[in-house]
């Protein structure tokens, strides 16, 4: 009877590590589509020399954008819509660092607890969502503009005992 127990525990268990991987699978599978529709438009382009990294941004609208050094060896990020045309590039070296704009918002707001930081593309402008959690507990998106670093907008949930 013990060796029943036993076994149904670990069929028990294989079926939930199945299950959590097929699900697992569901999510990445459609970032990896488009991780390679995004690579094959950036490959066809003349000024691509390599595809180096891609990141979906989701901003008002779901941006793809790809990091790519260009045939003259300058890195660049690519950014594209939802249909892969192709919203604007900028050279790395024109962007803010990500760390100076985490500082930025240090100065600005005190101690935060950063959660994520990523370049996309809002309004027209390329910019760095700043994702946080605020002394208050309320979970912060500060958006600053990639270039100068400014900030270009903010929103704000409310924390558990606000709500």
């Amino acid at each position: 009877m013990r060796s029943w127990v036993i076994l149904g525990a670990v069929i028990l268990v294989l079926l939930l590590g199945l299950g959590v991987f097929g699900f697992y699978q569901s999510i990445e599978t459609p970032k990896e589509e488009q991780k390679e529709a995004v690579a094959s438009f950036v490959l066809e382009d003349e000024d691509a020399g390599t595809f180096d990294d891609f990141h979906l941004f989701f901003g008002m609208e779901t941006i793809y954008v790809a990091t790519v050094t260009e045939t003259d060896g300058e890195q660049y990020y690519w950014f594209y819509d939802d249909e892969y045309e192709q919203l604007g590039r900028a050279p790395l070296d024109d962007v803010t660092d990500e760390e100076t704009v985490i500082d930025e918002a240090r100065n600005e707001l005190g101690e935060i607890d950063v959660r994520d930081i990523r370049i996309g593309y809002e309004e027209e402008e390329i910019v760095y969502e700043l994702v946080y959690t605020g002394a208050d507990g309320s979970l912060y998106y500060d958006y600053y503009t990639a270039e100068e670093g400014e900030s270009f907008k903010r929103y704000r949930l409310p924390g558990n005992d606000e709500a």
